[in-house]
Parts: C-alpha cells; sequence; structure tokens
C-alpha cells in the first residue's frame, strides 16, 4: 500500500531560504546603518557638549578676571607683554591665576603637553585648568591654541579641535571621520 506523503521539494527550500537571507541580510544592514547613525549622534553631542562647557568656564573667567596673555611652550609661564599687541600660544592665563591648556593625564596628574603629543589616534588629551579637567573622558582634545590680541580690549580666540575617544568604543573610521573643528573669539569686555 502506498502512502501520499507531502513534502517540500528541493527547489521550494532552496527558494525559500534564498528569500529569508535576503529579508535577514537586509534587517541586518538596516540595524547596523541605524545604530552607527545613533552613535554619531552620540558622538556629536558629547562634543558640543564639551566644547560649551569649556568655552562658557573660560569665557566667564576672561570677563570676570581678565587676560593676563599666553604663553608658547610647556615651560613658558604666561606674563604680560606690552610690547606686542598680537600673541599666539598654547596656554592662556587670567589674572587671576587661572591657567587653560592642554593636557594628558598621568597616574592622577595632568601634565601640559603640546599639540603634537595628542596626535595619535590613541591618546587622549584633555582641556585642563589649573591642574583639574574641563573636558570629559568621552572627547580627547588633538589641537588646542590661543590668539591673544590687546590692540583696544584684549580678545582671546580659542581653536579647539575634538575627536571621540577611541576608548570609549567607538570603531576608529567614526573617530576620524568625527573631528570637530571649533573656534571662536571671547572679549573681556561683553559687547
Amino acid at each position: 500500500m502506498k502512502k501520499n506523503i507531502k513534502a517540500f521539494t528541493l527547489v521550494e527550500v532552496v527558494v525559500s531560504v534564498t528569500i529569508f537571507s535576503i529579508i535577514m541580510i537586509s534587517i541586518i544592514s538596516i540595524y547596523i546603518l541605524s545604530s552607527d547613525t545613533s552613535l554619531k549622534s552620540d558622538i556629536n553631542r558629547a562634543m558640543h557638549e564639551n566644547i560649551k562647557s569649556v568655552v562658557t568656564e573660560i569665557s566667564e573667567d576672561i570677563i570676570k578676571n581678565n587676560i593676563l596673555w599666553v604663553s608658547i611652550d610647556t615651560l613658558d609661564t604666561c606674563s604680560f607683554a606690552t610690547s606686542t599687541s598680537y600673541k599666539h600660544g598654547s596656554k592662556l592665563c587670567t589674572a587671576w591665576l587661572n591657567d587653560y591648556y592642554l593636557a594628558k593625564k598621568t597616574n592622577s596628574w595632568y601634565i601640559r603637553v603640546d599639540n603634537l603629543s595628542c596626535e595619535p589616534i590613541t591618546e587622549q588629551c584633555f582641556i585642563v585648568k589649573n591642574g583639574k579637567p574641563l573636558t570629559n573622558s568621552l572627547v580627547t582634545v588633538k589641537n588646542l591654541d590661543f590668539y591673544v590680541s590687546s590692540l583696544f580690549v584684549n580678545k582671546a580666540t580659542i581653536k579647539i579641535i575634538l575627536q571621540p575617544t577611541i576608548k570609549a568604543g567607538v570603531k576608529p573610521n567614526l573617530i576620524e571621520n568625527n573631528k570637530l573643528i571649533f573656534q571662536t573669539t571671547i572679549s573681556e569686555r561683553p559687547f
């Protein structure tokens, strides 16, 4: 006696597996794209929050305490020089001995460094005020420059280049593609 057995043919199985694979690849691609987009958004938000807090801190200090001057290298101390009306440096000093500079964390201390020390992608540098970081561990400062002019009113132009920190679990291609270059000018007298 012959039994009537119902089953899928090999062609039907291959077609259904192919359709299922195409659907799964599409879903996974959409998930990866949306998670990268979400991560980019988080990175940009963190960098903008860091810039905002740093600029707010420095501008309040400049308006309240005035600019003393800038120093050029890591061994240089800030001093006011009336002979020049324009000076560039990597450390900004205000009249109440507040110093802003680029630093690396060594053990529990923040040691002042120059911009070249922060170039490798693995290095993490911070903007520091009197030995305490103003930027958080989600971002690394790749470049910090101060330009001070004292024609009529002292003004400081700040140029900052930020990137996400590699330690935050961010892919290297997202780090390179998400540099933030920021520049602003702060005057001792608000206009």
